[in-house]
């Protein structure tokens, strides 16, 4: 091939190249992230967003109380394809939410791609701003609105004749720009926090007791999903652990001798645990944070138990849990707080 031809081919492939990318920014990404609400305070945790190329950012800002709420810079979001998030409407009078809510759904990726479109074309001279994702609560319903900001008493955001003939663009909620609605979607409901949600992280640890120490684990769901050491369950159907006492602790390190245990069983069924959890979680008196299923052992003796760490409005002091007439929950030192016993039992002697 000569020096013509080749010179001839790369700029057909310079072009073909420009062309795809310009096809591809059609749509600019967005660099900005509001996470707000339209009635009040609420938290807003883990509110995720993915692209249609598979990015993802995070909106769950925390706490809000008004329209556009807080704010972030994101590394660049395309069309968004899908939004699964959790969040809560603080109580007045009590460390518990009112209610919690979830939602988990797709959003039409081509729709919200033609609404981005029409408004980013719809300025005759503001061109110059990147695009902000919004989400915006209220009660269960959570909208994603796309904005490019552009106000009146700053820019220049005269529209062109005709350039919005489907609708789409519409005031902002506090009525200062323009945004397009990609989604508007009601969520569940719960008057307690969901299970394994960020309002109840339920993290599988272990804990060593004296000599005793957990040295295998595996917890299963009632799909036969394997959970391990820190993984964040909802609630375990099945167990299988294995843990070891030494018996000699005052010998050299080369010198210990175990006695080893193994067990394996089942949990008493989900819907009669998950009613003892939140039985116990609303039998505390503080801020209720993460949650564990804490397994150990003293001697041949196995406790699985669940617990959250609790905060109350004084520094240093600890919540107090109400007892429970049924005797489901009880002050553990190991622990250093109160817990639910899920599972207590012995274990099988491994033979040396």
């Amino acid at each position: 091939m000569n020096r013509f031809h080749i010179t001839l081919f790369l700029s057909l492939f310079g072009l073909h190249i420009s062309g795809c990318s310009e096809e591809i920014n059609s749509v600019p990404n967005a660099k900005f992230g509001n996470a707000g609400s339209l009635d009040g305070r609420y938290s807003i945790r883990d509110v995720l967003i993915t692209d249609t190329s598979g990015a993802s950012s995070n909106l769950g800002y925390g706490s809000v109380s008004s329209y556009p709420g807080a704010s972030a810079g994101m590394s660049g979001l395309g069309i968004p394809a899908h939004v699964s998030g959790y969040w809560s409407k603080p109580s007045d009078t009590s460390p518990s939410p009112v209610a919690y809510y979830h939602l988990d759904s797709k959003i039409d990726s081509e729709l919200a791609k033609q609404k981005i479109e029409t408004l980013k074309a719809a300025y005759t001279k503001f061109n110059d701003k990147p695009g902000t994702l919004q989400v915006v609560v209220d009660k269960n319903n959570m909208q994603v609105l796309y904005t490019f900001k552009c106000f009146d008493v700053y820019d220049d955001c005269e529209k062109k004749e005709e350039a919005d003939p489907n609708g789409w663009i519409q005031p902002s909620p506090d009525g200062n720009t323009d945004v397009v609605v990609l989604f508007s979607g009601e969520g569940e409901v719960s008057p307690t926090a969901f299970p394994a949600s960020p309002y109840d992280k339920r993290l599988v640890r272990t804990k060593s007791v004296e000599s005793t120490n957990i040295t295998e684990l595996t917890l299963m769901s009632e799909k036969g999903k394997s959970y391990a050491l820190g993984d964040n369950v909802d609630y375990p159907a099945s167990f299988s652990i294995s843990w070891a006492k030494k018996i000699n602790p005052e010998a050299d390190f080369s010198d210990w001798q175990f006695e080893r245990y193994q067990l394996s069983g089942e949990f008493n069924s989900p819907s009669l645990s998950e009613g003892a959890i939140q039985a116990y979680r609303a039998a505390t008196n503080g801020y209720l944070k993460t949650s564990t299923f804490d397994v150990f052992a003293e001697g041949e003796s196995l406790f699985i138990t669940y617990s959250a760490a609790c905060l109350t409005d004084t520094v240093g002091e600890r919540c107090e849990v109400a007892k429970d007439p049924e005797n489901r929950w009880r002050y553990f030192d190991e622990l250093g707080r109160h817990a639910l016993i899920l599972f207590h039992g012995k274990g099988q002697k491994v033979p040396q």
